[in-house]
């Protein structure tokens, strides 16, 4: 009899008595199918042992679901870099095209608002002149202004901050209705020791900015845009 009714002492159903009859009259199927061959389980007559073969196929598979993790998140990260050296382009543009310190200032701000998902951008310059402060795209605040006291661990490490800020923190950067525009923010400190001030790049989501990321990007992006600040001060001061 060329087709069994019975696989051992089992009753094979209709459907799948099919299947047999399939495989056995090709048998070259899963030469021609090997992606089926590891979601197949093949009991052992070993009992609870399980074989070497069984063993070798059971890591190999584990490390081939590793190796596809590692290459989904290096595809993500390719990506992510891709955007922020992007952004890291449009910026350098801004500042390399500014004619003067309120340009530069100006460019600052759309960029980031453009380019790094802010829905609240404040420019924070530290200065005892107030002289052309009307003329800024920027606020311009005494370095002894008492406000500044809510931001004395900032300023003292002057390493950007990510996260959510403090409701006074809020209140002097983007005004006392803050809390509804501003879920979380980056805080760049501009210059050696924030001397020169301080950049607040404000999101509406609260996990947007958050303290876990990393800052070296944001660490690139403070000198770029305090050296820039610097050579327009320089240059003023010369005129």
């Amino acid at each position: 009899m060329s087709t069994e009714r019975k696989l051992g002492s089992q009753e094979l159903q209709p459907e799948e008595q099919g299947v047999v009859d399939y495989l056995t009259a090709h048998p070259e199927f899963f030469d021609q199918h090997p992606e089926l061959v590891s979601r197949l389980r093949v009991p052992h007559d070993s009992g609870d042992a399980v074989s070497l073969v069984e063993k070798q196929v059971a890591v190999l598979r584990q490390q081939n679901r590793q190796l596809e993790r590692r290459l989904v998140d290096l595809v993500e990260v390719a990506r992510s870099n891709d955007t922020l050296i992007d952004r890291m382009h449009h910026l350098a543009l801004a500042l390399v095209n500014a004619g003067d310190r309120q340009e530069l200032l100006a460019g600052i701000d759309e960029v980031l608002r453009a380019r790094f998902s802010a829905d609240e951008v404040i420019i924070c310059l530290f200065s005892e002149q107030h002289s052309d402060a009307g003329q800024l795209p920027a606020r311009v605040v005494a370095p002894d202004d008492p406000g500044l006291s809510a931001f004395r661990n900032f300023l003292k490490n002057a390493r950007p901050q990510l996260g959510r800020l403090s409701t006074e923190q809020l209140a002097f950067l983007f005004g006392d209705q803050a809390e509804g525009r501003v879920g979380s923010a980056a805080l760049l400190p501009l210059g050696a020791d924030a001397r020169q001030g301080m950049i607040a790049i404000g999101n509406r989501t609260k996990d947007h900015f958050t303290a876990n990321q990393g800052t070296v990007f944001l660490e690139r992006m403070a000198d770029l845009i305090a050296t820039a600040l610097a050579r327009h001060d320089d240059r003023r001061h010369r005129r």
